[in-house]
């Protein structure tokens, strides 16, 4: 029996310091709850449906907003409330992003 505890123990001390290594090189670590993106993307399409009805007064059923774009979802969830984004790396891949998109909408116009 106190093998089979040694073991175990053993074991889950390998897991939890692989997973320890892959947290130490992810540098842009979220600000997402368990909800994770999908929960994100549920609350920014609710919030466009509440302001298009907000907007046009009617109670009708109306068709579903356009979903946000992949980098519109990864910086917010690396924005803290008051704005700011949570570490130095994440802004600079931020300002990455929005500069190549800017380079990508007047290419293609």
């Amino acid at each position: 029996m106190e093998f089979l505890i040694d073991m175990c123990v053993v074991f889950m001390q390998e897991i939890r310091n692989k997973a320890q290594m892959i947290a130490q090189k992810n540098t842009t670590p979220h600000r997402l709850s368990r909800g994770g993106y999908e929960l994100l993307e549920r609350t920014i399409l609710q919030e466009k449906l509440n302001k298009r009805q907000t907007k046009s007064g009617s109670v009708e059923p109306m068709s579903p907003p356009s979903p946000p774009d992949r980098c519109d979802l990864w910086t917010l969830a690396r924005t803290k409330p008051n704005g700011e984004m949570t570490y130095e790396p994440s802004l600079q891949v931020s300002e990455r992003i929005v500069s190549s998109q800017v380079h990508v909408i007047f290419s293609v116009v």
